[in-house]
């Protein structure tokens, strides 16, 4: 499942709905090198921007509260999640007036609006349905905290396991060290006795008052250093019965000196908090027959996947240990299928329901109006009304559009926002008129507003790089 065809390239365009796009025509201006100087570090725009930021929605108002996720319904309001307290989706009309206030059972940590208008909001294991005007029609719990727990203890289980085993290679290596200063050790005195031996049998009956004393000296020297070995000896076949590491460890255990013995760690604890991690739920999205999320993988490294109908029953995993930077997977679903934010490997990919890839698109190469820049990206994905995918970068703000094969499309704009691999959800309103980011840092939600003829795209015409112009197909 999330396996990769080697036919998808050629599946993809049968796989897709063939809805009329725009045809970009794009030309290249070369300039003199001097004419523009970019700043070190800056990505050049990847043409003429359609859209401009206009306003702010500030939305976290408190220290103790915190915006996590929004949307935006076919109405056009935004809806944005507050984790507080009293955990509540506030409801803000077009113009980013707040109009009302929906209480929540959990913080949530993920809000998507499906094709047929439920509001999905996802977050501490649950799963909600939500009707247009705030009403909790179903809660779950995600399919896979069924088998959370027992998930946890094997993961604890295996953790404890590997801990143990590296403990017992360390002590193994630790100990082998001793025996081979040991046999070095035995050499050593055993050298000394032959010189030993050899002193005895000479004659020093017709030797010199002096050379007596000379070889007296060197059997006293001798017999010294004989004594001083076989005291490293015993000290070192001590520490091969009794190593170090392990006195050290039974003294911390022993309370004296006024000092207690160090607690043993929680085991319990421990796997309560595997479990917690495993309800985090990085997104939620539905087609218009189904639901997926992606959530904390059961085998305690990336993330999982799931499939579930619109009660949020049948649920199937289609993924697993997905890699996601920085605690960050966003898996968005619709018609025409998956879309992962990759954006380990800078790109986008594209699955069937099942799970099938059937398509890839990006590159790190900033560029190319294709391409991604930073550590990575993109990390946030979104559709606008023609199935046209947006993708959204961190640290500088970009939105682009592509079409839904993965064809680039526009650069939408860039906004400013506080730089950092972090959630940059995006959201669009119908028609595309108004574009949405995140800026999780700050507790606001940018507006980008469609900007008028002929204003956009000077400064990127100006730089000599792509410039865009829509025709009819």
């Amino acid at each position: 499942m999330f396996t990769s065809s080697a036919r998808y390239h050629r599946r993809a365009r049968r796989w897709f709905a063939a809805s009329p796009i725009v045809v970009m025509v794009a030309t290249i201006r070369i300039l003199d090198a001097s004419a523009v100087v970019a700043a070190e570090g800056e990505t050049p725009a990847a043409g003429a921007a359609t859209h401009s930021q206009r306003r702010l929605i500030k939305v976290a108002n408190a220290p103790a509260e915190k915006l996590t996720t929004f949307a935006v319904d076919a109405a056009g309001r935004v809806l944005a999640g507050v984790a507080a307290e009293s955990p509540t989706i506030r409801v803000y009309d077009p113009a980013g007036t707040l109009t009302d206030e929906w209480k929540l059972p959990v913080p949530p940590e993920a809000i998507n609006v499906g094709p047929k208008g439920d509001i999905f909001v996802a977050g501490q294991g649950k799963l909600l349905k939500l009707d247009d005007e705030g009403t909790i029609t179903l809660e779950r719990e995600t399919p896979n905290m069924a088998t959370a727990a027992q998930a946890a203890r094997g993961i604890h289980q295996r953790v404890m396991d590997k801990q143990a085993k590296a403990l017992s290679e360390k002590l193994q290596l630790e100990i082998k060290g001793y025996k081979k200063r040991l046999i070095e050790m035995q050499e050593k005195i055993a050298n000394l006795d032959r010189d030993l031996f050899a002193l005895d049998q000479r004659d020093l009956q017709e030797q010199s008052p002096d050379a007596v004393e000379e070889v007296e000296t060197e059997r006293t020297r001798l017999q010294k250093r004989r004594a001083y070995c076989a005291k490293l000896q015993a000290n070192l076949e001590y520490n091969i019965i009794n190593p170090p590491s392990q006195r050290k460890k039974l003294s911390k255990a022993k309370p004296g000196n006024g000092r207690q013995a160090a607690p043993e760690p929680d085991r319990e604890a421990s796997v309560r908090q595997l479990i917690a991690d495993q309800m985090r739920i990085a997104s939620i999205s539905a087609s218009r027959n189904e639901v997926f999320f992606a959530c904390s993988s059961s085998t305690g490294s990336g993330f999982d996947v799931w499939r579930t109908d619109y009660q949020f029953a049948e649920g199937t995993k289609i993924g697993e240990s997905l890699r996601g930077c920085c605690g960050q997977l966003d898996v968005q679903a619709n018609d025409n299928g998956i879309y992962v934010a990759e954006n380990t490997r800078h790109r986008v990919r594209g699955y069937s329901r099942e799970g099938r890839q059937v398509l890839e698109f990006g590159s790190r190469e900033r560029d190319r109006p294709e391409g991604f820049s930073g550590c990575c990206n993109p990390m946030n994905v979104a559709f606008g009304d023609d199935g046209s995918v947006y993708t959204a970068e961190s640290g500088i703000g970009r939105i682009k559009r592509f079409s839904a094969d993965g064809s680039f499309i526009e650069l939408v704009g860039q906004v400013e926002l506080v730089p950092g691999c972090k959630k940059v959800a995006i959201s669009v309103a119908p028609k595309g008129d108004q574009v949405y980011m995140l800026d999780i840092t700050r507790g606001h939600i940018v507006v980008m507003a469609r900007s008028a003829p002929g204003s956009a795209g000077r400064s990127a015409d100006a730089a000599g790089l792509l410039v865009a112009t829509e025709v009819e197909p």
